[in-house]
């Protein structure tokens, strides 16, 4: 195998013979940490990549140095951060007012969500108005990317880095949850312009920062789906894709969105826009449109399709005999185009890891 060169084929507008196959298996990780069973060297990058080699799959996914910015606050803004249990509680006060979080990890899922948004009236986006206008955006994971590239290369896989997610899917999955959001666009429509054009500025020297350093591949991190966003998609999100895109495009860089919700309409709106990569795409038995429908429904045949194996195919009721029959319709429907073989979105918990190593084989017998 020869993920990397094969990518970096990809990226350059090559279809490659055989597929690049890579999964993020960071879900089924933390799963086995909580349960006692993971290998303390998987806890390291480099044990990570490793255990990637092990598997047959590309490294790619590793979330300890994934985001390219972090935010700081000046002093007028207070942050509290108390523990109840399996709850978190978070806490920022500011001289407008305040608002709070409530985070709990729920073990039978292995995985932690909002139980409380703290924005969800207009007087909360008023105070997230005042944290951001008193916030800056410093860089973080680049001062040593060359480094990890390299180490990474020795791997045949590549690091991924994320910018911050755009202001609406920051609202969406941070802040306010998707109802909330939802009625703050149709009852405060200028503030939330105001917030988001604020957010996108911010980011500014992130991106100058980025295009210094010319990393492989950058990703957008929106969590996309169709089925919350599609809707939105041309009023807050195009123009600012469209102005990430063509500055990150100017200094060389590739650039992949991660959509891994319902795929149309928004497949077809993100590789229009000019991703050059589409990432954890699910499709049916977990997403919304059979494999065979995923490429027209990009409308442009030279979009990178990242992802195609739903990652409920590796736990109960499927089978082996199930993820191989799915394995190759997936070969066969994306074949002669340029794609990725990825999980979308992740290995879960109760996944068969052992399917890895196996689709790599058959990647191989399969051509």
């Amino acid at each position: 195998m020869a993920y990397l060169d094969d990518l970096e084929a990809l990226l350059d507008g090559a279809v490659p013979e055989h597929p690049v196959w890579t999964a993020d298996i960071s879900y089924w990780i933390a799963a086995r940490e909580a349960d006692a069973t993971a290998e303390q060297a998987w806890t390291t990058e480099e044990g990570h990549l490793k255990l990637c080699r092990d598997l047959g799959i590309m490294p790619y996914y590793w979330y300890e140095r994934f985001w390219l910015a972090k935010e700081v606050y000046d002093r007028s803004v207070a942050t509290e951060t108390r523990h109840h249990g399996r709850t978190t509680v978070t806490t920022w006060t500011t001289p407008v007012g305040s608002i709070t979080a409530e985070q709990t990890y729920l073990a039978s899922s292995y995985s932690t969500g909002h139980s409380r948004f703290p924005v969800q009236t207009t007087q909360d986006l008023e105070v997230l108005l005042w944290m951001v206008e008193h916030r800056v955006l410093e860089e973080r994971c680049l001062e040593d990317y060359a480094q990890r590239l390299e180490m990474w290369a020795r791997y045949d896989g590549v690091p991924a880095v994320a910018l911050r997610r755009s202001p609406l899917a920051s609202l969406m999955y941070e802040w306010s949850g998707v109802v909330n959001t939802s009625f703050l666009i149709a009852d405060a429509p200028e503030l939330m312009k105001q917030l988001f054009s604020l957010m996108e500025g911010q980011e500014q020297p992130i991106l100058d920062a980025v295009c210094r350093t010319r990393p492989l591949l950058v990703h957008f991190a929106d969590n996309l789906s169709s089925d919350n966003m599609g809707g939105y998609y041309d009023e807050y999100l195009a123009p600012g894709h469209r102005r990430r895109l063509e500055r990150l495009h100017q200094a060389g860089i590739r650039c992949a969105v991660h959509l891994d919700g319902v795929v149309h309409p928004l497949l077809g709106k993100l590789a229009a826009i000019g991703f050059d990569a589409v990432e954890a795409i699910t499709p049916h038995p977990g997403g919304d449109l059979e494999i065979e429908e995923v490429r027209n429904a990009a409308a442009h045949d030279g979009v990178i399709l990242w992802g195609g194996v739903p990652g409920i195919l590796f736990a109960p009721p499927y089978t082996w005999n199930d993820m191989e029959a799915h394995v190759r319709r997936t070969v066969e429907a994306w074949r002669g185009t340029p794609y990725i073989l990825g999980v979308a979105d992740q290995v879960p918990p109760d996944g068969d890891i052992s399917f890895c190593p196996r689709i790599a084989e058959l990647l191989q017998e399969i051509g």
